[in-house]
């Protein structure tokens, strides 16, 4: 990229760019393909930055370092064991370093980065920032809507027939264990709300998929 050209920009467009195009990256290196229309990556990463945000404005965090972070938290992501969040958080001080973004706030962002990985975590992530981010990354992954992102999942990794997915999704008790991991209240209580609906979608579509809700 150019760097007189970047440095002129919004760091915000940068940031969006470089984490879609990971997220591609990720599609052709992992799945080996190209421009899949269920781009779950892409959908995730979306939903942290609008979720980082709103914990922003409800817990005082600072709003630059918190979408910069959730923007680039997972520009590095290549596997499912993969170190992504130490090789992340080097790669997102490097993007943005050739843009706006204020020079006194990109460790910050590399700091949240790094902290960002684990689906729970034992001991609290701190700072404030860093612990945004890994609420909204874990919330992400709670809720009816993110039952979108797990068919898109599924199917991108041929798990297998959909009508297997409810039980595998049953079956992943580390969703009880992130709720119990928030570190933000908000995040606490919307946590509880999302995995009890999700574990109801999941309820339901097992239901009608064994045809046990026709009356008798």
């Amino acid at each position: 990229m150019s760097e007189g050209c970047e440095k002129s920009g919004e760091w915000r467009r940068v940031a969006a760019r470089e984490a879609h195009e990971a997220t591609l990256r990720e599609a052709r290196e992992r799945w080996q393909i190209e421009d899949h229309p269920a781009n779950y990556r892409w959908t995730h990463v979306q939903v942290v930055v609008r979720l980082a945000l709103r914990l922003a404005e409800l817990t005082g965090a600072d709003r630059d370092v918190v979408e910069a972070a959730a923007w680039l938290h997972d520009c590095a992501k290549k596997g499912k064991d993969d170190d992504h969040g130490q090789a992340g958080s080097v790669k997102a001080g490097e993007i943005l370093r050739t843009t706006d973004f204020p020079e006194d706030k990109v460790e910050a962002v590399a700091d949240a980065i790094s902290k960002h990985v684990g689906l729970w975590v034992e001991e609290p992530v701190e700072p404030l920032e860093a612990a945004v981010l890994w609420d909204a990354d874990k919330l992400s992954k709670l809720g009816v809507a993110s039952a979108m992102q797990d068919i898109g999942y599924w199917v991108l990794a041929r798990r297998g027939p959909l009508d297997a997915l409810p039980a595998a999704m049953a079956a992943q008790e580390w969703r009880e264990k992130a709720v119990a991991s928030f570190h933000t209240e908000p995040a606490r209580i919307a946590g509880r709300k999302r995995l009890a609906a999700q574990q109801v979608f999941w309820q339901r579509v097992e239901i009608e998929l064994r045809g046990d809700d026709l009356a008798v």
